[in-house]
């Protein structure tokens, strides 16, 4: 999204939205065939169909994890906001994403409040980290 939201390219909300959702959608069939191919070799049996759908159900977070910065990218695209202001605000709302899975992960494992709250601490450093070499590179 980072890459996509160049503002010298003139890049609108639209076009970052279908990057996206094409990037994500790639990436999703990428992983679940490495994972079929994983599985298939250490069980030395073909995958079947309820295998695949299996896995693609297992999977399918990838995809609705994107919804929410679609829908916000969408605001720029009928101009409920400007462009640019969508952008960030997907871009932002994908580090509470980050944010809110390393809580759902970490409570998940069994870690404490404590635990989750560090978990949930280095995601959003991270998650600024990223924005911060965005402002800096664009």
């Amino acid at each position: 999204m980072i890459a996509a939201s160049d503002p010298e390219t003139g890049a609108n909300a639209a076009s970052v939205a279908e990057l996206v959702a094409f990037t994500v959608l790639a990436f999703f069939a990428a992983h679940v065939y490495a994972l079929l191919l994983g599985d298939w070799s250490k069980k030395r049996r073909a995958p079947d169909r309820q295998h695949v759908k299996a896995m693609v159900l297992e999977q399918s977070p990838m995809l609705t994890v994107i919804s929410v910065p679609i829908v916000i990218l969408l605001l720029g695209v009928f101009d409920a906001v400007d462009d640019q202001n969508a952008i960030n605000l997907a871009l932002y709302a994908c580090v509470g994403e980050l944010a809110a899975t390393a809580w759902y992960a970490s409570r998940g494992a069994g870690a404490s409040r404590p635990q989750s709250l560090i978990a949930v601490s280095v995601a959003v450093l991270i998650g600024a980290g990223i924005v911060v070499l965005k402002a800096a590179l664009h």
